[in-house]
């Protein structure tokens, strides 16, 4: 694709969140956005996220909305763009190993429920019977979402992109964004365009979500982002007998881990 001179608005970088937020532009009626990723969609950070598509632990209203949201866009994504997003929705186990987990989560869940998500306390008992694979005789209770479940990253991150280009928003890979062009008015400093490895496009609007690299990206504009990239370790078994590849996603925030079918 030629890159256009102008664009009301200019994403840089064809992640998940570059995706969403050019999927959403287009559909509150701004089609004039070109997304910029200087290699292939979901080349940064997205293709390794988790690709956890979960509503429980939250007691925030704002975000336990943005969840329920999302969640049900996702289901109803690959019927409106024809591209699978991968979600699953397999269920989510949530383990209370101490009293005053389960007390913190039946507060969560009551508040949560409040707001429409349907998510039940059930036994280690029920917990083992749901996911076989966890040792339950050390928790004291689980709360089960059965609607929550996973999501593939990469297809999601296709399917939102491709929800935009039918709206008329420009999706372009391989060209990276040098910096961020901008011109003085008075003590305020604003934003006139892009330069490019293919030129530079005017615009109004600039989005930085290059996700890790986004401080980088800042920095040439003198602004600070405070994100850090860290390490996570994970680990990929073969198929385990027994293991339905359709059961739920299970959470333990005590002993740091979340396990899932992978694919």
């Amino acid at each position: 694709m030629t890159l256009p001179s102008r664009a009301r608005v200019v994403i840089i970088g064809g992640g998940v969140i570059g995706a969403s937020v050019a999927y959403h532009l287009a559909h509150a009626g701004w089609t004039d956005v070109l997304l910029l990723e200087r290699d292939r969609l979901t080349s940064g950070t997205t293709w390794h996220a988790a690709g956890l598509m979960t509503c429980f632990g939250s007691t925030s209203e704002t975000n336990t909305g943005i969840r329920l949201y999302s969640r049900d866009l996702y289901a109803r994504l690959e019927e409106e763009t024809g591209q699978s997003t991968g979600f699953r929705p397999v269920g989510l186990i949530e383990a209370a190993a101490d009293t005053d987990r389960l007390e913190e989560y039946r507060r969560v869940a009551a508040f949560q429920r409040h707001l429409g998500l349907e998510v039940e306390e059930i036994s280690p008992r029920e917990m083992a019977e749901l996911f076989p694979l966890a040792k339950t005789d050390d928790l004291v209770a689980g709360f089960h979402v059965p609607g929550d479940g996973r999501v593939n990253p990469v297809d999601l991150t296709l399917a939102l992109a491709k929800g935009a280009r039918q709206l008329g928003v420009r999706v372009v890979e391989g060209v990276a964004v040098e910096d961020v062009l901008t011109r003085q008015r008075g003590a305020v400093s604003e934003v006139v365009g892009v330069r490019t490895s293919a030129g530079d496009v005017e615009c109004d609007v600039v989005l930085n979500s290059t996700g890790m690299w986004a401080r980088e990206l800042a920095a040439r504009s003198g602004l600070v982002v405070p994100n850090q990239a860290a390490e996570h370790y994970y680990l990929i078994t073969d198929t385990i007998e027994g293991i339905d590849p359709n059961g739920p996603i299970f959470e333990d925030p005590a002993s740091y881990g979340y396990y899932r079918e992978e694919g």
